[in-house]
């Protein structure tokens, strides 16, 4: 599968409204890709983020590297005194002591000076290279899909390490590159006052060896669950008349949930019994036919599983 496939899944499966954006940190030695350009002024590594997801291709040295902090944590040059002690964090008022901005400052990843000549960015169909990483712009729904991709192919659960400092450089290629896992981050100071990310974006890194596994597992997904999480299938009815919960308004008396099947819908398939987790269902033969019948309402919890899961919507409760 290459690479122009891969986005289009998570483009189509995610209903993506920006290119995944590839990037590579470029090794001494290598050459610079074709159809990349270097930026006409300088940009922060967030910035070129949002420059590739809206469609170009760029190579950006040290000297098109707007934030020398970005630049340093990516290993592209020497991080200044001033801001490797942390003095800055002060000044902005971003950090209350000395102390505590270094202690952050030591627990971000970082590459080593010198390890890196230039960082490669582009959308993930169109790039000429092979990329160390991919970010994605994301609403947190389509971020749990991500999630939930990579569990089902894996079955587990997702262990992030982010900040809200230094994060497009930092959380999104350092410690994914490093530790091989994807990671998520909600952006930082620098990456919403510089950039037109939305108040309602968040950015996710997969590093590239996971990228064809997660895309597969979102095509199973795309068949059944994301559609119906979409369409909201277990919404309940509005109730335009509340009284205690399960109680007659009039007597108090605890009342019992009612479990309608039409039996002229119903196709007898099981689903509903499949499906229930109480076991409140059976399949079972009526007037010549296998319909769906409640045999213990009373475990029911209304949780409109059964309701939802019905192709012929068969089922109402109340």
């Amino acid at each position: 599968m290459n690479y122009q496939e891969i986005a289009q899944i998570y483009k189509e499966t995610l209903g993506l409204r920006w290119d995944p954006v590839a990037v590579r940190m470029m090794r001494p030695g290598e050459k610079v890709p074709p159809d990349t350009v270097e930026p006409p002024q300088p940009l922060r590594h967030c910035q070129s983020i949002l420059v590739a997801r809206r469609g170009n291709s760029l190579y950006l040295p040290p000297r098109s590297h707007a934030c020398p902090d970005g630049a340093g944590i990516l290993g592209l040059v020497e991080m200044s005194p001033k801001l490797r002690s942390g003095e800055l964090y002060l000044l902005f008022k971003k950090l209350p002591t000395l102390e505590i901005a270094q202690k952050m400052i030591s627990t971000r990843q970082e590459f080593a000076p010198g390890s890196y000549e230039a960082t490669l960015v582009a959308p993930l169909a169109k790039a000429q290279f092979e990329p160390d990483v991919v970010v994605f712009t994301l609403y947190p729904e389509q971020a749990m899909w991500v999630c939930c991709a990579q569990t089902y192919q894996s079955g587990e659960r997702q262990n992030f390490r982010t900040s809200g400092f230094n994060s497009t450089c930092a959380d999104l290629v350092v410690q994914p590159m490093k530790t091989g896992e994807m990671n998520i981050t909600f952006g930082c100071y620098g990456a919403r006052a510089s950039s037109e990310i939305n108040d309602f974006e968040l950015y996710l890194s997969i590093p590239t060896p996971l990228l064809e596994p997660i895309a597969q597992s979102l095509l199973k997904l795309g068949q059944k669950s994301i559609p119906e999480e979409r369409r909201k299938i277990y919404l309940q009815p509005v109730m335009d008349k509340i009284g205690n919960r399960r109680s007659s308004p009039k007597t108090g008396e605890s009342g019992q949930v009612r479990i309608y099947i039409d039996q002229q819908q119903c196709k007898g398939d099981g689903l509903c019994v499949a499906f229930c987790p109480s076991s409140v269902l059976q399949v079972a033969e009526k007037d010549g036919r296998q319909v769906a019948q409640a045999i213990k309402p009373e475990l029911c919890s209304m949780c409109y599983t059964c309701v939802g899961q019905c192709p012929q919507k068969a089922i109402q409760i109340s």
